[in-house]
């Protein structure tokens, strides 16, 4: 084994990027306590030093500059002059309402549990249950159901997420002979509405379970589409309304293990019409060399806070089959996004 000083740069450069992934926690940390204290909003009409951001926020200045200057050196924030801070066009994502926008996504972990989850891991891995629930004794989704607060948080965030590829999967995917479209699983419907937009010939129902139904119908009801588009609630492993042409799971397998992400799928195969199709929309574990990191990380996510799992093409495929269904085309959409269709075996 080498010594400090024998070792190659090439081994010293592993160590140097090694050390971010240890400290990623200190970075995820820092990220979260200026999106919670809107800094970024703060900062949207041009720069302010330190001391009035402390001022602003109810903060003690020397430890919020500490934490500004890292995010500095990452590039969400820069300081041109000592202690006077602005937004570069990273950190402008976390302003509230930003196109692209992630301020939600940057706080809403928090309200489900935050980092306490990940502290099971090793645990985890040893016996597969999630952290969450090794940490809180309950699943994700029962928490929110009891949780006005944190549920209300968990939509915005996926709403906003949902906001970012909706767009590229209503462009993308050809809906010319489709008219009738369920969103399963669907949240306040961002991508049911972005859908229905752009195509004046579909109609639509965004299936959801009574309390998610009940915060949605209201969402829906202030939109230019909801004379096309109707709420019903209910549970996706009894029962999917039907019969409709098109089935919508967008970031709803993941959730799940194998054994309910096929009922779920053989719930929408029972329910659809005869030339009917269900559209998986999760992120994709590439296949072509492209970069998979955001894929594997959302799956470590998943590992820990609801025993689901992202898939690969292929895993997909088979989850189709089990369920009467036939792989049909996979189309990425806005990154990592992508669609695997499934269609009548």
């Amino acid at each position: 084994m080498h010594t400090i000083e024998t070792t190659t740069p090439v081994e010293r450069a592993a160590a140097v990027k090694l050390l971010p992934m240890i400290w990623g926690i200190h970075i995820s940390r820092c990220v979260y306590a200026v999106a919670e204290l809107g800094i970024p909003d703060l900062l949207a009409d041009g720069q302010r030093s330190s001391a009035e951001l402390a001022a602003a926020t109810d903060t003690q200045e020397p430890p919020l500059y500490r934490v500004l200057r890292a995010l500095a050196g990452l590039g969400v924030l820069e300081e041109q002059d000592p202690r006077l801070f602005g937004l570069t066009i990273v950190g402008e994502r976390l302003i509230t309402g930003a196109p692209l926008g992630m301020r939600t996504w940057a706080t809403f972990m928090e309200s489900i549990g935050g980092v306490r989850p990940f502290a099971h891991i090793l645990e985890t891995i040893r016996t597969g249950k999630p952290g969450r629930e090794i940490e809180f004794g309950t699943d994700l989704f029962e928490f929110l159901a009891r949780n006005e607060e944190a549920a209300a948080v968990f939509d915005a965030a996926m709403a906003e997420r949902t906001a970012a590829y909706a767009p590229s999967v209503a462009d993308a995917y050809d809906f010319s002979d489709v008219r009738t479209i369920v969103d399963i699983g669907g949240g306040n419907g961002t991508l049911l509405v972005e859908i229905l937009r752009r195509h004046p010939h579909l109609s639509g129902v965004l299936f959801e379970t009574p309390t998610v139904a009940a915060r949605a119908d209201a969402v829906l009801d202030a939109t230019d589409i909801a004379d096309r588009c109707k709420v019903h609630a209910g549970d996706f492993f009894q029962q999917i309304p039907d019969p409709a042409d098109c089935y919508v799971l967008a970031n709803v397998l993941h959730d799940w293990d194998d054994a309910r992400s096929i009922q779920i799928l053989r719930n929408c195969r029972h329910a659809m019409s005869l030339a009917g199709r269900v559209l998986i929309i999760e992120r994709l574990i590439p296949d072509d060399g492209s970069d998979p990191m955001p894929t594997l990380l959302s799956d470590i996510n998943m590992l820990i806070m609801t025993g689901g799992q992202e898939r690969t093409n292929a895993e997909y495929s088979k989850l189709l089959t089990a369920a009467g269904l036939t792989l049909g085309l996979v189309q990425p959409v806005a990154f990592p996004y992508g669609i695997v269709e499934g269609v009548a075996a």
